[in-house]
């Protein structure tokens, strides 16, 4: 998608978005990924950690040790997790109308370009990233936000606290949210439309996702994993866990 069409101000946040990723998401995970050559930067099952080379190699040997410890942590949802955070200061450090909050309950404020209204959000990632117990915690935040507002006569209506959900669908999102839609009469903005309201471009989502993705040429750290599980896999710890898998099946293979 070609970003014509686009407003200088949302041209200009895209290009940052590239700068961004690269540095705030790329960077820091090839960093946070060659930590993981230290063996204490694991909690090691060792019951599992055998079985799971067995699995992913078909052999229990130290490097398949040290593979099944470093992809989980490598490709699992930690990334999401940060990824999530680092998006929600992205959007709080470069748009104009968006601004982090100090009111506990707010993760962000921000112009809605479709009414002009002022809106508090709580910001979540994905459209499964809350519980049942978020659901409460959510509504007791908005509850207490508004008596704070009617306290100091300050006007801010349920439509003015909503829930933003920063991808998918809202035929994706768990019942959860659609608790807070439903029964608590919170606005719920999901994916194309938070990106909507948030930027004045209907498009902006699909945009954002092209620019980053654009980045991508760029990335290859598959050697620096490979780097990692050699090195993980040389430690004295992981040796003696293999040897000691090794030793029970040739014992076993004995009788």
């Amino acid at each position: 998608m070609s970003i014509q069409n686009t407003s200088p101000e949302n041209a200009e946040v895209l290009e940052k978005a590239k700068t961004w990723f690269k540095k705030r998401i790329v960077d820091t995970h090839i960093i946070r990924t060659d930590s993981l050559k230290v063996v204490t930067e694991f909690n090691i099952n060792p019951f599992t950690a055998p079985y799971l080379s067995a699995f992913l190699t078909g052999d229990v040997t130290a490097e398949g040790i040290a593979k099944a410890l470093v992809y989980p942590r490598v490709l699992g949802t930690s990334i999401s997790t940060s990824f999530g955070q680092n998006l929600q200061s992205f959007i709080s450090e470069v748009l104009s109308d968006a601004f982090g909050s100090l009111v506990s309950g707010i993760d962000i404020s921000f112009i809605d370009k479709t009414d002009g209204r002022q809106k508090h959000a709580q910001l979540k990632l994905g459209p499964n990233t809350i519980n049942a117990d978020d659901v409460t915690t959510i509504h007791n935040h908005f509850s207490g936000i508004r008596n704070l507002a009617r306290t100091n006569q300050v006007s801010v209506g349920v439509a003015d606290l909503v829930v933003c959900v920063m991808y998918g669908t809202e035929a994706d999102v768990s019942g959860h949210y659609k608790s807070l839609r439903d029964n608590h009469h919170y606005p719920l903005f999901v994916g194309k439309e938070f990106w909507y309201r948030l930027t004045g471009d209907e498009a902006f989502f699909a945009k954002l996702v092209q620019a980053i993705s654009q980045t991508l040429g760029e990335v290859n750290a598959s050697e620096t994993v490979d780097g990692v599980i050699r090195q993980l896999a040389n430690t004295s710890e992981i040796q003696a866990l293999a040897s000691i898998a090794r030793s029970a099946q040739t014992s076993q293979d004995s009788q």
